[in-house]
């Protein structure tokens, strides 16, 4: 299985990570450091979804989403597919951090994993994560 092409971020973006399945996620308040690591290497941002992240689970709430590429012309340069996705993305997870509660979101959607998580000593918020990915322009 290849590197992910998100292994290209800086090493201290990489170190706030959780990476497992070949896919990396962050927390909630790392994503704008993602978002302006990947325009600043020149990646365009795709998107991702809210995740339940945990010791023995992993599992998306696909509806806590963002598509940063949706509705960005495939005919434009390259730099502005980057510009625009950023910006998108950064725009859309402020609409998503004031549409949804993401604790609430990850504990209806997962009660046996979270109920497991806290009873082991962790927290509802160590268990929040979104997994995020970017991709680089084809040569």
């Amino acid at each position: 299985m290849s590197e992910p092409i998100e292994s290209r971020l800086p090493a201290d973006t990489l170190a706030k990570a959780d990476f497992r399945h070949n896919e990396y996620a962050w927390r909630i308040i790392d994503l704008p450091e993602v978002i302006e690591a990947a325009r600043a290497l020149g990646l365009r941002n795709i998107g991702g979804q809210l995740q339940i992240r945990t010791p023995d689970a992993i599992g998306e709430c696909d509806w806590v989403q963002i598509d940063a590429c949706q509705l960005i012309p495939p005919i434009l340069p390259w730099d502005a597919q980057v510009e625009m996705a950023a910006n998108v993305a950064l725009q859309d997870l402020q609409l998503l951090k004031a549409e949804f509660n993401f604790a609430r979101e990850i504990k209806e959607a997962f009660p046996e994993p979270v109920a497991r998580f806290i009873e082991s000593g962790g927290t509802l918020e160590d268990a929040i994560w979104f997994v995020w990915y970017v991709d680089a322009e084809e040569v």
